[in-house]
């Protein structure tokens, strides 16, 4: 017998269209890195493979271009978006005109509860590095910056960044080289930021912030 949070679940999966469901498994691929940027998704090999129609995979398709994850060549078909340094330049600009600022508030509403639960998903990303599972480690460190600027006052800061996570969280899947080379210093840069944040002193906040989102470019270049 299923208990009431499964059943909520289970209300929930029921609820979703089929072609957000079909997305979210792509995402999971592209973010394991199954599919190479740049890549031609096939569609009548995908529509076999997950034993879905044509018709769905296509509307999925709609949704993972809206999000910039792919784009629909004409007469050549669909492919996976090759990110490029550009394209990391400018999501990290747009982070620093977002985050900086939200970062600022939410250490200003930080409630003893809210860093309690920052504090375990850093944790859990510690066991994430242990265990090398990088797609878990990399959705919970998606999570912790979510839940961050979820603390800010700005009601269209939040909108504008809940639309930009797939670019980001895609961001972060690129970082994954540079990371298994140094492990210990994904976990010590977000400790810290946690840690400044845990100030409330403006000042302090917004250098860390600063710091550690253009580290992550650093890094990436």
């Amino acid at each position: 017998m299923l208990n009431s949070n499964q059943k909520n679940q289970s209300q929930v999966i029921k609820q979703k269209p089929l072609s957000e469901i079909i997305a979210e498994e792509l995402r999971k691929r592209i973010w394991n890195r199954e599919f190479d940027f740049g890549q031609r998704l096939i569609e009548s090999d995908l529509a076999l493979q997950m034993d879905i129609s044509r018709s769905s995979l296509r509307e999925a398709f709609q949704i993972l271009e809206h999000e910039k994850l792919v784009i629909n060549k004409s007469r050549k078909g669909t492919f996976l978006n090759n990110f490029t340094e550009n394209d990391m330049e400018e999501i990290t600009e747009v982070r620093l005109m977002l985050e900086v600022p939200a970062l600022i508030q939410a250490a200003e509403n930080l409630r003893p509860e809210d860093s309690k639960y920052l504090e375990n998903l850093l944790d859990l990303m510690k066991r994430n590095l242990d265990h090398n599972d990088w797609y878990e480690l990399f959705n919970n460190e998606m999570e912790f910056h979510r839940y961050l600027v979820n603390l800010c006052n700005n009601s269209r800061i939040r909108e504008i960044y809940s639309n930009l996570l797939v670019q980001i969280r895609t961001f972060f899947t690129l970082l994954k080289d540079y990371y298994v080379q140094n492990k210990e210093s994904f976990y010590t840069e977000h400790k810290e930021l946690l840690e400044a944040i845990q100030t409330k002193d403006k000042d302090i906040v917004e250098k860390a912030a600063q710091h550690h989102i253009k580290l992550l470019l650093t890094n990436r270049l």
